[in-house]
């Protein structure tokens, strides 16, 4: 018995394609990126962090503290200056480079691992530092 032969018409196969890679042309630029601007000690410590963040959830712990102490060194008066110390930094520029990290979540798609540990990883830190303020004020 003969094989079924295709009732497609190849051309118009080829026509679907194009339209789809369009739609996903215009999927992508949906989000857009803000300039970049010039690379910063505070921008490479914040990315390690993130990077770091994505890989893994067992560290997450210790990655929020980090965090925490570049966020308490931009907004407030560092009690120890040292060689690590982010002179020149204030809590906009915190702001925006964690802003500049978290807009690139935005086009992971939901069911991505890493999406879903950095989502995590920025909810303990915003408890964290919550709870941080709220002893600060308190105490």
């Amino acid at each position: 018995m003969p094989g079924r032969v295709s009732t497609r018409n190849p051309a118009a196969s080829r026509t679907s394609n194009k339209s789809s890679a369009a739609t996903l042309k215009s999927k992508s630029s949906a989000t857009l990126v803000p300039e970049e601007g010039p690379t910063t000690d505070l921008r490479i410590k914040i990315c390690a962090i993130f990077g770091e963040a994505q890989k893994s959830a067992a560290g997450h712990r210790k990655l929020v503290v980090s965090l925490r102490k570049i966020h308490e060194t931009c907004c407030y008066e560092p009690q120890k200056p040292g060689k690590d110390s982010l002179d020149g930094f204030d809590e906009n520029d915190f702001n925006a480079e964690i802003a500049r990290c978290m807009i690139r979540i935005l086009t992971v798609k939901k069911t991505e691992g890493a999406g879903d540990r950095i989502l995590k990883f920025f909810g303990q830190f915003l408890k964290h530092a919550s709870e941080k303020e709220a002893e600060f004020k308190t105490g």
